[in-house]
């Protein structure tokens, strides 16, 4: 039988020559031992699927999770990173099948899986995982009421994430065209199932807050509790939580619940119901809606027209033109009323500006400069200027004397 490579690297590490003794034997590191029998163990075992009881669970702060599975005689060390998918929650003594490489961790010198993926084991542990993951999310006020969103009464554009394959998507599509053609729909096409669902559901719930949708639907077809468990899982359980816009969750059939059911504004038994919830207003109802109104404005457009037609009929030619002339009265004595007290404002006017005439021209007289003799004073002047009553007349060869009282001038010659 011939050796593989991994055959060969075994002899040469481990196998003493003929030619060597024991003691003549090549000596190794530790670290060259624990990388040999990782080799070893990664390349003779590979990928492997172990089912035991979870017990020493300890998530690190980083993201990466550390645990031992164990069953009734024996333990073994697991290591699942930060970048594997864990759609629910784990916790000690819950039973799970992990499925992964077996491999050693060098600087202990242990064997571990390296966890590639993770399931409860049996619908027992399923149910166990579910219950507990609700009984926390309700504790955290997940599913109260007072925090839903109310779906709007009028709805014109309609976001769905499901699987673009199989009847969900069909039943929604043709409920909506039936009830009402008019809506837009967002469709993101959605992986319900498996590994991957969980994470690509929360993105769809994203990528349709972006747009004009004013109601998200979400959900599936019917199946197995494995089938549904992406929609019961504490990842979206959140992004339904967190979204802006009202979610009606639709997961599986009319018996089936899952916490997206809980944690949605509104759940609907089945996708056809979900469909007809996003659409209240149906296209019959908008129609029956506009022909009762057209009916209502022709009704009263012809009260309208007949009130009218009565007021025109009593009306007699005399009256007519008696409503003419009391209309060019009432003109005739607006506009005398008008003259009138046009008439009382101009005289007011006046009065007004003669008013302030007056006392301007008083104002003025009582400045200019002659007014002093009308007071009885004197005024003197040298060649025709005026002698200020700081300056001293021997200063003057002529002096005149002004006065208004006898109208007489006197002048003083030196």
């Amino acid at each position: 039988m011939g050796k593989n490579n991994n055959d060969i690297v075994y002899e040469d590490l481990f196998s003493t020559p003929k030619s060597q003794s024991v003691e003549e034997k090549t000596i190794f590191s530790v670290t060259e031992i624990n990388n040999t029998i990782k080799l070893l163990l990664e390349a003779n075992i590979g990928i492997v699927s172990v089912e035991g009881e979870v017990s020493n669970y300890k998530p690190h702060y980083s993201g990466h999770r550390y645990f031992t599975l164990k069953d009734k005689a024996s333990q073994i060390s697991c290591t699942m990173w930060k970048s594997r998918n864990l759609n629910f929650e784990l916790s000690d003594g819950m039973k799970v099948i992990a499925t992964g490489i077996i491999s050693v961790y060098p600087p202990r010198g242990t064997y571990q899986i390296d966890v590639i993926s993770l399931r409860p084991a049996g619908l027992g542990s399923l149910y166990q995982a579910f219950e507990k993951l609700k009984a926390k999310l309700s504790e955290l006020g997940y599913f109260d009421a007072e925090r839903k969103k109310a779906i709007p009464e009028k709805i014109y554009n309609i976001g769905i994430s499901t699987s673009p394959t199989g009847a969900v998507v069909k039943d929604i599509f043709t409920t909506i065209q039936r009830r009402y053609p008019l809506a837009t729909i967002y469709f993101r096409p959605t992986i319900v199932q498996g590994e991957q669902a969980a994470p690509d559901i929360v993105d769809a719930i994203s990528e349709l807050q972006e747009t004009p949708a004013e109601v998200i639907i979400i959900g599936r077809g019917g199946g197995s509790i494995e089938d549904l468990w992406a929609y019961n899982t504490e990842e979206v359980a959140n992004a339904i939580l967190s979204c802006k816009i009202p979610i009606i969750s639709a997961v599986g059939h009319e018996t089936d619940f899952s916490i997206a059911d809980f944690v949605a504004d509104l759940r609907a038994a089945t996708p056809t119901a979900a469909a007809e919830l996003a659409t209240p207003i149906e296209l019959k109802f908008l129609q029956e809606t506009i022909l009762t109104l057209c009916d209502n404005m022709q009704e009263i457009m012809f009260e309208k027209i007949q009130y009218y037609h009565e007021i025109i009929d009593g009306i007699s030619s005399e009256k007519i033109v008696k409503r003419i002339m009391d209309k060019i009265y009432n003109h005739h004595q607006l506009l005398d009323n008008t003259e009138i007290l046009l008439n009382k404002n101009i005289v007011n006017y006046l009065e007004i500006k003669k008013q302030i005439f007056e006392k301007l021209a008083g104002q003025c007289k009582t400045l200019a400069p002659l007014s002093p003799i009308d007071r009885g004073f004197a005024l003197l002047k040298s060649n025709d200027r005026i002698i200020k009553k700081n300056e001293k007349l021997v200063d003057f060869d002529t002096v005149e004397i002004i006065r208004k009282l006898d109208k007489t001038f006197a002048k003083i010659q030196k």
